[in-house]
């Protein structure tokens, strides 16, 4: 574990990513608290750090946020519920999270929707906001930017190369409908584990293997439990920052505008997370761990074991889910096309 640990903090060090807060200024008019869940040291926590410093600025000193990272507010779903309530003001969340309050986005979430992320940029670029907008709204909440998470892969006591190994494992399952779906659809029912109580679960037993992203995967020690990492490339997580509406809604034009001035590029944050599970997935390697790569074949028997997977996952989100459904995936196609 010490070895593993070394090689998340050599890497924050390496890239440059460890960076300190600032402490909030007296005398401004508006005094925010932002929440994440984000780790210390990693690309999202930089990228929000960047966003208040420059809306600090471009406020004219008005607007100063205190950045509460590392859960240290709560979990994602209480943090979300209070920044719809107006207890918080702003904060970054992954789409798994937002779908507690807004479950049809977690559509965007299915797996296979995207052959890459150059579909995953286009598509959130040019036509998700407009899609889910209207029903974040219904929750007193603004979506202000993407963020990104990043694909989830398999990762397993023992190798899952093939739909047939996911089959016959322990695995454990989300409550979210799209990762219940899916793991049905490969024929395995799946075991319902809080994420903080997973590497126990791993440890006794209780279960065999997951999906994660490869960051959390390397950085919270999931791969000294689980030392067989599939490249799966199924179900990819964008994230958003969000701000409470009737906040929003307070701020005179040129506040808002500011705000939006402030923003930080999209895809150097994008970079940075992808870049950054590039390095700790070569790093992991180097470590020992066994990482499987699948052919284009190997990637279609996975596709194929849960093509059937997308009426169901649709039934179960309810809402307006049927509708949107059908909106995203036309929006893939359009990006599709277009690359």
């Amino acid at each position: 574990m010490k070895k593993i640990t070394k090689i998340f903090i050599t890497t924050l060090l390496s890239v440059g990513f460890l960076t300190s807060s600032i402490v909030q200024a007296e005398g401004a008019k508006y005094q925010w608290r932002y929440s994440s869940v984000a780790p210390p040291g990693t690309p999202w926590v930089t990228h929000g750090q960047a966003f208040r410093d420059a809306l600090f600025e471009n406020s004219s000193g008005a607007i100063d946020i205190t950045m509460y990272n590392n859960g240290q507010l709560g979990t994602e779903i209480a943090t979300l519920r209070e920044l719809s309530e107006g207890k918080i003001d702003i904060g970054a969340f992954s789409m798994a999270g937002i779908s507690a309050l807004v479950p049809e986005i977690a559509l965007a979430t299915a797996p296979y929707l995207f052959d890459s992320y150059a579909e995953v940029d286009c598509t959130y670029d040019n036509y998700l906001i407009e899609v889910f907008s209207p029903l974040v709204e219904k929750a007193n909440l603004k979506l202000i930017q993407w963020n990104e998470v990043g694909y989830t892969h398999m990762m397993g006591r023992t190798p899952i190369i093939t739909p047939d190994d996911a089959r016959a494992l322990k695995m454990r399952t989300s409550l979210s409908p799209v990762g219940r779906t899916y793991y049905q659809a490969l024929g395995n029912d799946g075991i319902y584990i809080p994420f903080m109580e997973m590497a126990s679960a791993l440890q006794t037993g209780l279960i065999e293997g997951a999906s994660m992203q490869t960051i959390p995967y390397v950085a919270m020690g999931f791969l000294k439990l689980a030392p067989h990492y599939t490249l799966t490339r199924d179900s990819h997580d964008a994230g958003a920052i969000l701000i409470n509406l009737d906040l929003w809604n307070s701020l005179d034009a040129d506040l808002q505008a500011a705000m939006m001035n402030s923003l930080q590029p999209l895809q150097n944050l994008r970079a940075g997370v992808r870049g950054m599970a590039a390095y700790l997935l070569g790093q992991a390697k180097a470590a020992g761990i066994q990482v499987h790569e699948l052919s284009d074949a190997q990637h279609g028997e996975w596709r194929a074991a849960v093509q059937d997977m997308y009426g169901p996952m649709v039934e179960e989100i309810g809402g307006d889910a049927a509708t949107l459904w059908k909106d995203v995936v036309a929006a893939r196609d359009q990006c599709r096309a277009q690359l």
